[in-house]
């Protein structure tokens, strides 16, 4: 019986640890929904411009996870503005958002 509940709780840990860690791993693209169409965020990307560093992001921009729903673009204005370190978003709508709605 010993070794049932320690191997039960060897499991549940293993377990706890992986989803931990799946947590942390980025995915390449996630997809929010908006009122201008579903925007495609490619993490990949980001990543590879700031050089793998998550924090320039996370958390002060957005949590650190993908199941967190996207509340406003005011995280992409931080970069996406004029003079800012990526295109602007102004004029540019249809490179996150692929079905082609413009944002007023």
């Amino acid at each position: 019986m010993r070794h049932v509940i320690v191997s039960i709780i060897a499991v549940t840990l293993v377990g706890g640890v992986t989803i931990a860690a799946q947590d942390k791993t980025p995915q390449e693209k996630l997809v929010f929904q908006s009122k201008g169409g579903d925007a495609i965020f490619t993490h990949a990307a980001h990543i590879e411009r700031e050089k793998g560093e998550c924090a320039t992001c996370h958390p002060k921009l957005w949590p650190q996870s993908a199941r967190e729903p996207l509340k406003s673009s005011d995280g992409c204005r931080t970069c996406h503005r004029a003079g800012g370190a990526a295109f602007e978003m102004k004029g540019n709508c249809a490179k996150c958002h692929p079905s082609g709605a413009s944002h007023p």
